[in-house]
């Protein structure tokens, strides 16, 4: 969508596919941490009237800075706009999507994106698929380092996607999540519709793999336990 604001042509994303990761985080960064202690703060608050004025506010202060985000405009400038209705029209029907929940999505695993076929891999342990311990084991280190950092979600995701979400075919390299490599600029325009995919995909997968390597690691010093076990009993004596 193309709005005007002070003599200048904006363009309003109107679907997830119109804003990419790189956006959602640059958003998270500048409005969202402020967003995000605004509304703890209301939900630790009791259930009186009061509340619910500051939930309104709450809604009310998004809208510019979601607005104001991608219009490049100041979010106090837009409160003084004599056009906060247009503005209003123009966040519910097309910006509010950039806080869709992915529990919404319709799960997809192949997606065409920049006139190739690209798919999400699936973190599964067994022997005959592509994906390799190495892929996990990266995903497990990045998800602890960046909760560690205090990361924001869709900056985790941002590794994430460079580490599952490939060509067809493409086979994972460690270099895919270095600082500022071809493949992590390349995340930064992953569209928002596959960026969800992506996270709905993983947020089951990755514990269950997390739980399958805990078992494995249990079956290993089982194993070593029993063979000391043998050894001792075989050696006494």
């Amino acid at each position: 969508m193309r709005v005007v604001i002070n003599d200048k042509e904006v363009v309003i994303p109107s679907s997830l596919s119109e804003i990419t990761l790189g956006q959602r985080i640059d958003f998270h960064n500048q409005y969202g941490k402020e967003l995000d202690q605004m509304l703890t703060s209301i939900m630790e608050m009791e259930e009186v009237p009061d509340r619910e004025l500051e939930i309104a506010q709450f809604h009310f202060e998004r809208m510019f800075m979601t607005f104001g985000f991608f219009a490049g405009v100041e979010p106090e400038a837009l409160k003084e706009s004599k056009f906060i209705d247009d503005i209003a029209n123009i966040y519910y029907s097309s910006l509010q999507v950039l806080f869709e929940d992915e529990n919404n999505l319709d799960p997809q695993r192949l997606f065409n994106w920049k006139g190739e076929v690209w798919e999400i891999a699936p973190p599964s342990l067994s022997q005959s698929t592509k994906m390799k311990f190495g892929e996990v084991i990266d995903s497990k280190q990045i998800i602890q380092d960046m909760v560690d950092l205090g990361a924001g979600k869709w900056e985790m995701m941002l590794k994430l996607s460079a580490i599952f979400l490939r060509k067809q075919g493409e086979a994972y390299r460690k270099e895919f999540v270095y600082e500022d490599s071809e493949r992590m600029r390349l995340m930064r325009e992953l569209p928002m519709d596959i960026a969800m995919q992506v996270g709905f995909f993983l947020s089951g997968s990755i514990n269950f793999c997390q739980n399958t390597l805990m078992s494995l690691e249990n079956q290993e010093s089982k194993s070593k336990e029993d063979s000391l076990k043998s050894i001792s009993s075989n050696t006494a004596g």
